[in-house]
């Protein structure tokens, strides 16, 4: 059930222009969080026995060491959060 919800929240980012959110699997759940820019963070999200670890994939599509774990979907809308802030805060950059 946490894992169905916290698939939920993640999905929510979906609602950002640019980012696009793939879900695969059921029991061993991985949703991959991509953004259309090529320097934007994007993560990998795996299904461990009680819940999603993350990880950062780099331009060339690498996976580095876990960098977050979700237990609960209050978890989630957290890092929901934080990566929006990211991404407006990208956003909004100016040229140089």
């Amino acid at each position: 059930m946490s894992q169905q919800k916290i698939t939920n929240r993640l999905q929510s980012l979906e609602e950002l222009d640019g980012i696009s959110v793939e879900i695969s699997g059921s029991t061993n759940g991985t949703i991959r969080i991509e953004h259309k820019r090529h320097h934007a963070p994007e993560f990998l999200f795996r299904w461990y026995t009680d819940h999603f670890v993350g990880y950062f994939i780099d331009s060339n599509g690498s996976q580095s060491q876990a960098v977050i774990s979700l237990y609960t979907p209050m978890d989630a809308i957290r890092f929901v959060s934080a990566y929006a802030t990211l991404n407006e805060i990208r956003a909004n950059q100016k040229g140089s």
